[in-house]
């Protein structure tokens, strides 16, 4: 008899309901949620969705910043067969009601505070939008139809299971937008088989157990937390949710809240864990602390710190288009004995492909080709395999271009040294080519940047180049925008000075802005808003360049304007 039965992880819900019904599942701000509270409120959330007539392939928006009932949606919608359509909750309110309209979402949960981004919106028109859960808050007497969360939950009675009404594990389970940092954002939609072995994947290589205390910094919008919602309920971890503005507001309550609540894990952006480390104050709850961070590349001057504080420290690459983390720095037993700016430099590549990637790993040249692993061929990183996304949700154009022969063509270029490591060197549309003596060049931004945050007053940097014609010259000026720690206590000349020591001359940046870098709420710098800034405020005056100090505005997890 075939006993194949669908990869899910709605399953992992299930299993640990059952098996640790009494163990802590979340702990948040008014109270702790145990693991059968938490199954029985995910079965009743989706009794609730079935009983408005979402069904197979609708979708079911969520737009919330981090909470409990996220992680409930994350059971409740794939299990009947819909898709969770997690929305950046920090997006302009015009951006919202776009992707409403493009993903077509049947029901809208929203947290309460972010309701009035869709409900009091004159020119809404989204038809489609069937029924309004909000959570968090009561539900406004002005808004006819909407409901309420817990209202609703309380009114079923949770003998839905969740683990038995998925029909294919290729089906869609999820749609997550891209940063949309060069356009229109596109809807990744993964699947059950991918989401599960993703999860379980991500369970081994950070190592989470169910004696595991998760504290959620990373925004459960991006890439479904990385998947790290469906891999701490699979092994019956404990999650740790925080008021939003301790968050943003103090790094120092974050660090208490590292000893408060003995957190053995979490995950952010390399500027977050910058500032964690930064902080000053007692740092004993880092001791024996697994951080793993993804997006940007780490520098090695924060590797080290991390080091010195006791940190196991964990970096991954991946995309949307990989279920998030696809690729980690395996750290071997002999870096241990090298010298700690060396260990730091190899920790700081982003390494091999993760168990649940298996072999669909590829740096190839223009004729995809492999490319030599030594450590200086540049080719383009294309991936494969069970955690590699299906496409883009309704658009079959960019969906072709990007999937490509059985290959998802990631943008980034890397190069693949001699032990086999992987280190992204740039994105291919931010490669910066430059003309020398001897030909035209290409240069890694990359490489510049983590030469200027060796400097111990740069905090962080980004490099871009700035073509002949936008400028009006006749050779391409890179142009470096820095982030210091005191603006008082450096020069340009002082990182002119610097970079000279440490690069080819024509690697050397022309340009320098001190500024704050803007950046996507994921943490990924916006060059795009750079490259409009350098080319606006470069003056040339009697053959030499003159700047200002730009003062580029953001706000707490916003998306960046520039002033």
């Amino acid at each position: 008899m075939h006993s194949y039965v669908p990869l899910s992880p709605t399953t992992f819900l299930e299993r640990s309901g059952r098996a640790f019904p009494q163990r802590s599942a979340i702990i948040y701000p008014d109270g702790i949620v145990t693991y059968a509270e938490l199954l029985h409120r995910s079965r009743c959330l989706a009794q609730l969705l079935k009983r408005l007539q979402v069904g197979y392939g609708d979708r079911v928006a969520v737009l919330s910043e981090n909470n409990r009932q996220i992680i409930e949606t994350h059971f409740s919608i794939p299990a009947i067969g819909a898709m969770i359509v997690m929305l950046n909750p920090w997006l302009a309110q015009q951006d919202l009601l776009s992707l409403l309209d493009y993903c077509q979402a049947k029901v809208l949960i929203v947290d309460a505070s972010l309701s009035e981004k869709i409900l009091l919106n004159p020119q809404v028109n989204l038809s489609h939008l069937q029924q309004v859960i909000v959570i968090d808050g009561a539900v406004n007497p002005i808004y006819s139809g909407v409901l309420d969360y817990e209202t609703c939950l309380a009114g079923e009675d949770g003998d839905f299971m969740l683990d038995q009404t998925v029909v294919s594990e290729l089906d869609p389970l999820a749609i997550n937008f891209t940063s949309g940092t060069t356009g229109r954002p596109k809807g990744v939609m993964c699947n059950h088989r991918g989401a599960y072995l993703n999860a379980l994947g991500q369970a081994l290589m950070i190592g989470l157990n169910r004696a595991s205390k998760y504290l959620w910094l990373l925004p459960m919008f991006h890439v479904n937390g990385w998947g790290h919602i469906w891999a701490n309920i699979a092994v019956g971890a404990t999650q740790v949710l925080l008021p939003g503005h301790e968050i943003r507001d103090s790094c120092w309550e974050l660090i208490q809240a590292l000893s408060q609540y003995q957190i053995t894990h979490l995950c952010g952006a390399p500027r977050l864990v910058r500032s964690l480390a930064e902080t000053p104050g007692d740092k004993e709850g880092f001791q024996g602390l697994t951080i793993t961070t993804g997006g940007a590349a780490p520098t090695p001057t924060l590797i080290q710190k991390l080091d010195q504080m006791g940190v196991n420290f964990i970096h991954q690459y991946g995309l949307n288009e990989t279920y998030g983390p696809y690729v980690v720095c395996e750290e071997q037993e002999e870096w241990q004995t090298l010298p700690p700016k060396n260990r730091a430099l190899k920790l700081a590549r982003q390494g091999v492909a993760t168990i649940h990637a298996g072999t669909g790993l590829r740096v190839v040249d223009g004729s995809k080709q492999d490319v030599v692993w030594d450590g200086r061929t540049l080719g383009e990183v294309i991936v494969a395999g069970n955690t590699v996304a299906t496409g883009y949700y309704n658009n079959p154009e960019a969906t072709k271009k990007a999937f490509r022969d059985g290959w998802f063509h990631t943008g980034d270029m890397a190069v693949i040294h001699l032990d086999g490591y992987l280190e992204i060197r740039d994105r291919l549309k931010d490669l910066i080519y430059v003309e020398t003596d001897y030909g035209w060049e290409n240069i890694s931004s990359i490489e510049i940047e983590n030469v200027l945050c060796q400097h111990e007053q740069v905090r962080e940097a980004a490099v871009i180049g700035i073509s002949p014609e936008e400028l009006g010259k006749n050779c391409t000026q890179l142009v470096a925008f820095v982030e210091v720690k005191d603006s008082q206590a450096l020069t340009e000349e002082d990182l002119r000075y610097f970079c000279g020591s440490q690069l080819a001359s024509y690697k050397q940046p022309q340009v320098f802005f001190f500024t704050n870098l803007p950046k996507t709420s994921t943490g990924k710098v916006r060059k795009d808003l750079l490259e409009t800034e350098a080319v606006t405020n470069i003056k040339l005056v009697n053959g030499y360049h003159y700047e200002q100090r730009l003062s580029i505005k953001t706000a707490p997890h916003t998306l960046i304007t520039v002033s």
